[in-house]
């Protein structure tokens, strides 16, 4: 049966949204599952779940930590319950593991001291009034403006604050005060907004106050601005601004760039709900969506300006089988929350009905314990599954025997922390469900039925069954994997061929006229492996049994090799005919007196007279070098390409040949010592700018 795909749904234990495939449980709550199974009231959250030992649940652990809550993390008596948070996980999330708290009476003294400092800084805060425009850094260039709302409750918050250039700003206010005749509520509340515009000016951490930020006082703007101009606490402006009242305020250009939000919000689009960490605001599908399609009016939602794929966005696309089977005047959306569910394409529809699901297939009858079958059919499990595709393992009936052996390899698994675990559930309850727990079970059958989908496995329930006695294995299941490619090799060859090789093979393994050392049949492979080749070539050559080989056959064969591999076919043809005569199937041994090693042997010294007659003829410092390497030291020819200048240490008297991983070094004698330096001399007069990093340029 093909595995489900993952959708988005709530846990059954912390009712929290997250991607699940098969599973009623999150990752989280699977795991909190193994540890404690003790069901109670959580006190804090008052919903029945599995406590731990502080009792409490595992969603309460983590509001803890991430809320910050130190009267539940200290467990002060009286503290008060909480609600929890809704909350939305994604595929594969590995942050919701919730630790155990330690406390003083634990394992953690120190930790209990962190949340008593919490709980001290969280009653403090409590008690103390909210901070209203706290002073900014002097000087401090700020990276955008944020507009204010200042109200009464915000000139009350200053009013006995001492604020920067108040008694500046106080003198001038008189003077005006004096000029215009303002009586004396009048000028008692210009001078309270006059200290609020002050304070924002001492928030802001600006010597003088830009005339922008007049426009967030409630009232009084003229005067304040007249009363800053005259201090000197006003910035120049080239144009004088129109101080609107906020109920004509035309909208604020922030300074600077605002940075995009990354928490939690709706797509303008589809008006999905996003995870946090994403920017912008819609989400991937609808930015692909307006990069490829038109845009236009929603036929179904009629909302404008919105990228359409037949007359419909992307929202209300997967209604469109639903509307056409129950047409309505008033069309309404389901909310969605945008989380990954590990697959790609387009949306799936939602389906008008449930689809009723067939019945199980009756199975046949079982066969009782000691029965033997007549015939061995291997069964065919492909008929079977596509009914079972999409039921769970609870819906098929078992017996009472059956169902133990469920349990019971249901513990087994536990104990052994299988990660297949339902794979494994849902193979053995399928046997046991079709074929009995009465008679054994072949150990055919149950590899065809894991063969038949994804989600079923078969050596776990193999090793299971024979535990428990009931499992007919296969011979064929068993066999070496080895002996079955010497018998396909042997297959492949004519009749009298494959006789005389499998005579061979027979006396390797101490089963032919003398008794001798029985060698595995992986050590026999490789042989048989060098051989094959050859015992092809000679079967194409019209050769139809070795005692046709002659010793021209022999050489022929393995003149066409080097190195190891001839060593290897050379021993292989040795063995191969050295048995057969001892066995008396051949009568002469054509490989005998065969050179294991290669022909061509060690390489000879050049003679030193011929070397200095080549040295004399050589004109140039480059060939006088290249001679002397492969002369003197035998450096090959692919060699002398890949030997770099650092390699060569004329102080040392060495030179580096690098071979693959390994380094061989050369200990230059005289002659070679002077020919090397004369080169790099040369070498440096000829070519002085040059960055190649070989030794032997030309």
């Amino acid at each position: 049966m093909a595995a489900d795909r993952a959708t988005a749904r709530s846990c059954v234990d912390c009712l929290g949204w997250v991607v699940l495939n098969q599973r009623g449980a999150c990752a989280g709550c699977r795991r909190w599952r193994q540890h404690y199974r003790e069901r109670g009231t959580c006190p804090r959250c008052r919903h029945e779940r599995l406590l731990n030992s502080d009792g409490l649940c595992r969603s309460c652990l983590q509001a803890i930590r991430l809320l910050d809550d130190a009267e539940w993390a200290l467990g002060i008596d009286g503290a008060p319950p909480r609600d929890l948070q809704l909350t939305v996980g994604v595929y594969h999330d590995r942050a919701d593991s919730a630790r155990q708290l330690s406390r003083a009476d634990g394992a953690g003294p120190r930790t209990s001291e962190v949340w008593n400092l919490r709980l001290k800084q969280q009653r403090a805060g409590a008690e103390q009034p909210p901070a209203v425009l706290e002073p900014g850094v002097w000087g401090q260039i700020p990276l955008f403006t944020i507009p204010r709302t200042l109200t009464a409750d915000t000139v009350r918050a200053v009013a006995g604050r001492p604020v920067p250039g108040w008694e500046k700003a106080q003198t001038v206010l008189e003077e005006i005060a004096a000029e215009q005749g303002l009586s004396r509520g009048n000028r008692y509340r210009k001078a309270a907004l006059l200290r609020l515009a002050l304070a924002v000016r001492a928030a802001e951490g600006t010597r003088l106050m830009p005339e922008v930020l007049l426009r967030d006082l409630p009232a009084c703007r003229n005067t304040t601005r007249l009363v800053l101009q005259r201090a000197g606490l006003l910035a120049f402006e080239p144009e004088a601004l129109r101080l609107l009242p906020a109920s004509r305020r035309p909208p604020r250009t922030v300074v600077g760039r605002v940075p995009r939000c990354r928490s939690p919000r709706s797509c303008a689009d589809c008006q999905a709900w996003m995870t946090s960490g994403q920017y912008g605001s819609r989400c991937t599908p609808c930015r692909h969506w307006r990069e490829k399609l038109a845009r236009g009016t929603c036929a179904r939602c009629h909302r404008q300006e919105l990228p359409l794929r037949k007359g419909r966005c992307r929202g209300c696309r997967p209604y469109r089988l639903l509307d056409g089977a129950q047409p309505a005047t008033i069309r309404y959306t389901q909310l969605l929350i945008d989380v990954a569910v590990g697959g790609s394409g387009p949306s799936p529809t939602i389906p008008l009905d449930e689809p009723s699901r067939a019945d199980l297939p009756p199975a046949p009858a079982h066969t009782a314990a000691g029965q033997e079958q007549l015939f061995a059919i291997r069964r065919d499990w492909t008929r079977l599954l596509p009914r079972l595709q999409g039921r769970n393992t609870a819906e098929l009936v078992l017996s009472g025997t059956a169902a133990r052996l469920v349990e019971d390899f249901s513990r087994v698994l536990h104990e052994r922390q299988s990660p297949s675990h339902n794979s494994n559930i849902r193979t053995l309850s399928i046997l046991l469900y079709w074929c009995g727990a009465q008679a054994a079970i072949s150990e055919r059958d149950i590899h065809d039925l894991a063969r038949t989908g994804p989600d079923l496995k078969a050596k776990t329930v193999c090793q299971f069954l024979r535990d428990r006695g009931i499992l007919l294995q296969d011979p064929d299941l068993h066999r070496d994997v080895d002996l079955t490619w010497i018998d396909t090799a042997l297959a492949a060859l004519p009749e009298n061929l494959a006789d005389e090789v499998g005579q061979w093979v027979k006396v390797l393994r101490s089963r032919g006229r003398h008794e001798g050392e029985v060698r595995s049949y992986d050590a026999i492979r490789p042989y048989l492996a060098s051989l094959q080749p050859v015992l092809t070539t000679w079967t194409e050559a019209g050769v139809l049994s070795l005692r046709e080989v002659t010793r021209q056959h022999v050489e022929a064969a393995v003149d066409g090799y080097a190195g190891r591999a001839r060593r290897q076919l050379a021993l292989a043809l040795g063995s191969l005919f050295r048995t057969l005569k001892r066995e008396r199937v051949v009568f002469r041994d054509p490989a005998q007196h065969l050179r294991v090693g290669n022909p061509t042997g060690i390489p000879k010294p050049v003679p030193s007279d011929l070397l200095a007659s080549a040295l004399q003829q050589t004109k140039t410092p480059l060939g006088r070098l290249v001679l002397v390497l492969a002369a003197v030291h035998a450096v090959p020819v692919h060699e002398l390409r890949t030997i770099l200048t650092c390699d060569l240490d004329l102080a040392r008297g060495t030179l580096v040949i690098h071979r693959g991983l390994r380094r061989h070094t050369l200990y230059l004698e005289e002659l070679t010592h002077q020919i090397a330096a004369d080169w790099l001399d040369y070498r440096h007069r000829r070519w002085p700018a040059s960055t190649n990093p070989r030794l032997l340029v030309s």
